[in-house]
């Protein structure tokens, strides 16, 4: 199956380079069936290959894995420096430097969080299997200890329902990037 993929994933580059297509078009230039070709494009989507365009039709192109944070509307215009201290803070020495992300609900706090992580990985600053722990800490804004016990883990038999030792998630991060999300004052 990989080949099949890294054959259709030429025939984009060669027909198409820089241009938007559709799922059909590539179909019939691959000589497959739209609903092969469908898989084959999600593949190559999420391996960061391919870059897509909702709509109807579905247009798919060669993604630019070149350019910093791609997906991040206005990475290269009006969030510009936004993105050169993301950039700066994921190789700060020794080990990068912690971020806080500020803005009102909804503005992508937490899409620019999982931009900053994949760079980092593209980087190679964190290794390709390196985690992103993500904890809505408003889910415990009311229960210091739970927050505890999930942040730092626990031992078997600690309180009744401990039937087993739990890694926290500081732990299950480790070497990779934590996100503490919906932190309040």
């Amino acid at each position: 199956m990989t080949k099949s993929v890294d054959k259709v994933y030429k025939v984009i580059q060669e027909e198409y380079g820089d241009e938007w297509t559709d799922t059909k078009t590539i179909a019939n230039v691959a000589g497959l069936s739209r609903n092969v070709i469908s898989i084959y494009l999600s593949q190559l989507y999420k391996e960061g290959k391919l870059v897509k365009k909702n709509g109807r039709p579905v247009l798919w192109k060669i993604a630019k894995n070149d350019v910093p944070f791609q997906n991040l509307i206005g990475h290269s215009g009006s969030l510009k420096d936004i993105v050169k201290k993301c950039q700066e803070s994921i190789v700060y020495p020794p080990n990068g430097f912690p971020l806080i992300i500020t803005g009102p609900s909804g503005v992508g706090k937490s899409f620019l969080a999982k931009d900053i992580y994949n760079e980092a990985k593209k980087m190679k600053v964190i290794s390709d299997d390196a985690k992103f722990v993500t904890l809505n800490a408003a889910d415990y804004a009311n229960n210091p200890e739970l927050l505890s016990s999930v942040l730092f883990g626990y031992k078997k038999g600690a309180f009744t329902g401990a039937n087993e030792d739990t890694l926290g998630l500081i732990d299950q991060a480790d070497n990779g990037y934590f996100f503490l999300d919906e932190v309040h004052t």
